[in-house]
């Protein structure tokens, strides 16, 4: 790769804004199969996760232990991936918005070639340091060895795995979700297979869900052939290898909102590790795993797909001064997001029992605990994907610092001192219940700055609609 200096080249090529169907269909059907496609591509991940999670909880407790610390590697893939994913998505459909064809494929192709250097220089750093980063995350010293052997497969592929999650989403803004979405499906089928023939048959344990999960996760870097010799108009080229700094800065600070609410988990799973390990034991640390890497991390991956569904509807007409359709857009995504959500999550309260005795593997007590956490944890989850879903919102059009604000305030101002606080008060208990007690002043925050922007999409839609009209009657 060559990294060279920000140069200036000839205008790029341009095309009418309303090229594309994102600026023509009809936005109801327009989101719902955006946003459907993403949410049923990540769905599939989390089902993925619930296989693997029926497959290990036949597993000693200790090796449950040290999944769950060793499945924080890939929590840096989504939160890589989302960097450079939505980042680029979102500066490449603003750019295809104004029909700016040439530069919004360039940026694509330095997307992935940074993307590449950089995965590839974290997991080296991940294999030379997995002991101290283990620790680091939560694991005891009983449970170290589990973790580093499930981890070390999945820091390998780590290069692979964070590209196949930036290349899924710019499927979407290439107007292909359900390209998208099969990939993820393929995925699962292959990654299904391969852990019931590794545990099963030939009986090889935690290495097989780590196989599963790298499997499940790398599939969708195949996606590359499609943009290198599908009908794109986002194909890259050679020459974009040479990297500009300028470039990749406005894509990685336009997906720093994103990449910001996964770092922030990120430090909250390996704060929730420690602090459950140091007030509860192993077996609170398991009933997280249950949570984290299965049943919450199912309705997080769904809450990801349906606002990864609406941004390329956002960037784009946001891009092309179609201000109607975006306040339709983000109303429309609001009403579905309530909507399938707490659907979604009283179904899972309601059968919490059977859903935990799917991963317990019979330890009554595990059983018993998960069960609880399962109707604590994600009982107010619903608050979660509409914040999600308004940072999105703002993120789509580069307006970073709200993005990242709404993102921020909610872990830094309430999540964090809720985790350190509450066990004070309520012991272990209070290390579960401070997660769904910051969705509530997290959600107001995130309600204040979309509220502001109804009333400006709003005079935005009356000045474009008086200027058009006064280009109308010159013309007359």
């Amino acid at each position: 790769m060559h990294m060279g200096k920000v140069e200036t080249h000839p205008p790029s090529e341009t095309v009418p804004a309303a090229d594309s169907i994102l600026g023509t269909k009809s936005i109801p059907i327009l989101y719902l199969r955006f946003a459907l496609a993403g949410i049923m591509a990540n769905a599939i991940l989390g089902v993925v996760a619930v296989v693997d999670g029926y497959f290990v909880s036949g597993f000693q407790e200790l090796e449950v232990e040290g999944i769950g610390i060793g499945f924080t590697v890939m929590v840096i893939t989504r939160m890589l991936g989302v960097l450079f994913g939505v980042g680029a998505g979102a500066v490449i459909s603003l750019r295809l918005g104004k029909g700016k064809i040439e530069e919004a494929r360039s940026i694509m192709g330095q997307t992935l070639w940074f993307t590449l250097f950089l995965s590839s220089l974290l997991a080296i750093l991940g294999l030379l340091f997995e002991n101290q980063i283990m620790m680091l995350f939560g694991a005891s010293v009983e449970s170290l060895p589990y973790a580093v052997e499930y981890s070390r497969l999945l820091w390998i592929s780590l290069p692979v795995t964070i590209l196949a999650v930036v290349l899924s989403i710019l499927a979407n803004i290439d107007e292909k979700p359900i390209l998208s979405m099969n990939s993820w499906l393929v995925a699962a089928v292959v990654a299904g297979i391969t852990e019931w023939v590794m545990v099963e048959k030939y009986d090889m344990g935690m290495m097989g869900s780590s196989w599963a999960n790298t499997i499940s996760q790398s599939i969708p870097v195949l996606l590359i052939i499609y943009f290198w010799f599908g009908k794109t108009k986002l194909k890259p080229k050679w020459k974009d290898r040479k990297i500009k700094w300028k470039t990749i800065g406005e894509v990685a600070w336009t997906g720093f909102a994103s990449f910001s609410s996964q770092l922030m988990m990120f430090f909250a799973i390996i704060f929730f590790n420690n602090l459950l390990q140091s007030y509860g034991g192993g077996l609170h640390v398991a009933a997280f795993t249950i949570q984290n890497g299965y049943i919450t991390n199912l309705l997080a991956l769904a809450a990801l797909g349906g606002m990864t569904g609406l941004q390329p509807i956002i960037s784009y007409n946001y891009g092309a001064g179609n201000f109607a359709r975006v306040k339709q857009a983000i109303q429309m995504g609001l009403i579905f997001t309530v909507s399938f959500f707490v659907i979604l999550t009283a179904i899972m309260i309601l059968f919490a029992d059977p859903i935990v005795s799917f991963f317990s593997g019979g330890n009554p007590e595990l059983q018993q605990l998960g069960t609880w956490t399962t109707v604590v944890f994600n009982s107010l989850f619903t608050l979660n994907a509409v914040s999600l879903l308004i940072s999105g919102y703002f993120e789509s059009q580069e307006r970073n610092w709200t993005a990242t604000f709404i993102n921020v305030s909610k872990m830094l101002l309430f999540a964090f001192p809720f985790l350190f606080i509450f066990p004070k008060i309520w012991g272990v208990n209070g290390i579960w219940y401070s997660g769904p007690a910051s969705e509530i002043p997290g959600v107001l925050i995130a309600i204040y700055f979309i509220r502001k922007e109804f009333k400006l999409l709003k005079d935005k839609s009356a000045t474009t609609a008086r200027v058009e009209q006064a280009m109308e009657q010159r013309f007359i």
